[in-house]
């Protein structure tokens, strides 16, 4: 079965904005949270928490699915994910002045961009080659099978990217392809359906005006938010001390 594909310029789909939005903030407490950690504020019992551990897990992928599903709205995913890429190297380039010892190497910019470069490059063999009631098993096969690499192949240098790790490396963000394309790719089968209109009729006529603003400017949310919440902790942290 092949999959026609949907022209451009489709009306938004709110209820994406509001997940969005919803995952792009819980990640900003998240954050705020780890600096806390970091200037000894935040107890690692807290912190490491296997409830919080899952929440973080959870909203990532969220975010990383809806992300998948944006892609069927649009023609031109190459160019954005060059552009995300491109985010993401900023990221990596003010992080490593900021702390050589932990910058972020491939993290969820890094991985977006990625993403839709490669799937603008497979979305013709997909949609034309693999049936659409089998993707959907393919994809979450490959995250159950992926998720958690072996050690024995973290020796593997700069295959990082792909979830191979040598031993002393250290992303401050980190969304390698495996297993995480997988989730994408989960993604993109559902965008057959949502931009298709196949959802529910509630599906899209859900509205929340606030966060679906904070959904359409995630970019810019997640480039600013690290600097200012760090200048925010410190400065809590010494009123604290005063």
């Amino acid at each position: 079965m092949s999959i026609k594909r949907k022209t451009s310029g489709q009306p938004r789909v709110a209820i994406l904005d509001i997940l969005r939005g919803v995952s792009i903030l819980l990640m900003v407490v998240y954050h705020f949270a780890i600096d806390l950690y970091y200037v000894g504020r935040l107890s690692a019992d807290l912190m490491f928490h296997p409830v919080v551990n899952f929440l973080q897990v959870f909203f990532a992928c969220l975010f990383i699915l809806i992300s998948g599903i944006a892609c069927r709205f649009s023609r031109h995913n190459a160019k954005r994910g060059l552009l995300l890429f491109a985010a993401g190297l900023v990221v990596t380039l003010v992080t490593y002045l900021f702390d050589r010892n932990n910058p972020v190497l491939f993290g969820i910019l890094h991985f977006l961009g990625v993403s839709a470069l490669l799937f603008a490059a497979l979305r013709p063999l997909i949609d034309r080659l693999i049936p659409l009631a089998i993707q959907p098993v393919l994809y979450l096969a490959g995250a159950v099978f992926t998720w958690g690499i072996p050690y024995r192949f973290y020796n593997v240098s700069y295959l990082w990217p792909l979830g191979f790790r040598p031993w002393g490396f250290g992303s401050a963000d980190y969304f390698p392809l495996l297993p995480y394309f997988f989730v994408y790719l989960f993604g993109t089968w559902l965008g057959v359906f949502v931009a298709g209109g196949k959802m529910p009729g509630w599906f899209y006529r859900i509205r929340c005006p606030f966060l679906e603003k904070v959904g359409r400017n995630t970019l810019w949310i997640y480039a600013l938010h690290q600097p200012i919440l760090m200048g925010l902790v410190l400065a809590l942290d010494r009123w604290i001390l005063a």
